[in-house]
């Protein structure tokens, strides 16, 4: 084997094909790109149980990044404010890849990641959603929709960006005081706060 050939095309030298992409930044909320599953299997987190879709990116600008689709169809976790609607979503969301795809479920059971199986390499549209930041401020992306990928098209979405203006009523940071800010006016000055 000749050291200078690669198994994912030509060794080009070019800036392109040798800098590293930033892998861990979010891909833009609202992206939509084409990819193929990677895999498709039972998966758990502390306790809780659900359907994991590893998606891998197959055209546009994030080409090559993965993304995590999770289908809670065992019911939500305990973030999930109704259970039974996230499971219903959930349910909903896997008979519609089935039907994207012309399968339907060997049997009424739950799905073993051997009956998941016959997904990998199958090729969807998708629509990539970007959470806001959490208290950490990290943030992730996520899958919202599954499309055809016939007459697909892809496209970049634009990034969540948060702004916290203390200062403001349409600031994203939520306080006592901005929830109850006709009390708090009432009962004192807001400018006479020290910090």
């Amino acid at each position: 084997m000749n050291f200078w050939e690669s198994e994912l095309g030509e060794v080009t030298g070019a800036k392109d094909d040798a800098f590293a992409k930033d892998v861990y930044k979010t891909i833009p909320d609202g992206t939509m790109a084409l990819a193929k599953i990677d895999s498709f299997v039972n998966a758990e987190y502390d306790g809780f149980k659900y359907l994991s879709i590893e998606w891998a990116l197959i055209d546009g600008e994030f080409k090559g990044r993965k993304v995590q689709q999770k289908l809670k169809v065992f019911g939500g976790s305990h973030y999930d404010k109704d259970s039974a609607k996230t499971r219903h979503r959930a349910l909903n969301m896997l008979k519609l890849i089935y039907q994207l795809f012309s399968l339907s479920p060997s049997h009424r059971g739950e799905p073993t990641d051997h009956d998941l199986s016959v997904f990998c390499g199958k090729i969807a549209g998708l629509k990539i959603r970007e959470t806001e930041p959490n208290v950490d401020g990290k943030q992730y992306n996520w899958v919202a929709e599954v499309h055809e990928s016939r007459g697909f098209k892809s496209e970049t979405g634009v990034a969540v960006v948060v702004k916290h203006d203390l200062h403001s009523e349409q600031g994203n940071l939520e306080s006592a005081f901005s929830r109850n800010r006709a009390k708090v006016e009432d009962d004192f000055d807001l400018t006479d706060i020290p910090f």
